[in-house]
């Protein structure tokens, strides 16, 4: 951990942040830039992409997946953030976990869903040990902690297990993904059966990897599952 920030504080004195916008010293992300973030003003059911839902799926979806609301951000494409992301995710750009975070966290004050969150319990969507090997962090994780501490949230990491070694799923059409997601997560018996778990990740697009993690939830006994992402696309 100390050789990590070592190397962070090192990388900061090299290469200064700047703006990811308008290239301004300082942060990845000016407040003027900030500013001009496109949240996504009525969501729809995320995972089948109609209608206009207030909790982001409809309620076919939500009996099918077992998510009981989805709350995004912004969107994925030809947008800032989406390449924020990919940074954050596969150039190993770990500090713009607290820009990704005020992201996402401005949208839970922009529909006023601060709520959701207080002192419950918030679970990145994990990754397997194969993969977090070679990636040197699970990015899901690096967004929950610090959101945890902004809602006092418990943080369980451990709380569902990726047992499967899947293909990434970006890589993958809509059939294959959820060929490549089936029982990739496991319930992990050594925790209790927390009433309402938060999960969260970096990215939503066919809602697999969620619904997959939800399901296992579920069947433990956990009640209710709320699923939060930056991007969406």
């Amino acid at each position: 951990m100390l050789l990590r920030k070592y190397w962070e504080n090192l990388l900061d004195y090299i290469f200064p942040k700047e703006c990811a916008d308008c290239g301004k010293e300082g942060e990845y992300l000016c407040s003027s830039c900030f500013n001009k973030i496109g949240f996504i003003e009525k969501f729809p059911c995320f995972v089948c992409n109609n209608g206009d839902h207030e909790i982001g799926i409809c309620p076919e979806c939500s009996s099918k997946t077992g998510i009981d609301q989805i709350i995004v951000a912004t969107t994925y494409t030809d947008n800032l953030v989406g390449q924020m992301v990919e940074d954050f995710k596969y150039n190993y750009i770990e500090s713009l976990k607290h820009t990704l975070a005020k992201i996402l966290n401005q949208q839970i004050q922009n529909r006023e869903l601060a709520g959701v969150f207080w002192n419950n319990v918030l679970l990145p969507i994990p990754l397997h040990k194969k993969r977090l090997i070679e990636r040197g962090f699970n990015q899901a994780e690096e967004l929950a902690k610090v959101l945890s501490l902004k809602y006092n949230c418990i943080l369980e990491d451990g709380l569902i297990l990726r047992v499967k070694n899947t293909d990434q799923q970006a890589k993958l059409n809509r059939q294959e993904r959820f060929e490549n997601l089936k029982q990739a997560f496991q319930f992990n018996l050594k925790k209790p059966v927390p009433g309402k778990v938060i999960l969260i990740d970096d990215v939503l697009t066919t809602g697999v990897t969620f619904a997959e993690a939800a399901q296992t939830l579920k069947q433990a006994g956990v009640q209710k599952v709320v699923c939060v992402a930056v991007c969406h696309g």
